[in-house]
């Protein structure tokens, strides 16, 4: 619909040149922008990707061991009816 129109306002000013240089300017400019942003943001993404993969990891472990102990001390309290309260 612009493109449409930018030909003949072009031809009426007699500007073969300015009018659909600034019309190219202002409908690649976003695209750029946007674009360097979604870059930007997917290398700030896979770093940040990588330290929460090295954090899970421990967080695993951590977990794990804590279900462990948790099973344990259920097993022994309430299957082998151990009392924990002195």
């Amino acid at each position: 619909m612009f493109f449409g129109s930018l030909i003949p306002l072009a031809i009426s000013h007699e500007s073969t040149f300015v009018i659909p240089s600034v019309y190219g300017l202002g409908t690649a400019l976003p695209v750029v922008i946007f674009a360097l942003i979604i870059a930007f943001s997917a290398k700030s993404l896979g770093r940040a990707f990588n330290n929460l993969k090295s954090f899970e990891i421990w967080a695993r472990r951590i977990t794990g061991v804590l279900f462990i102990l948790v099973g344990i001390y259920y097993s022994l309290a309430f299957i082998f009816k151990v009392n924990f309260s002195g």
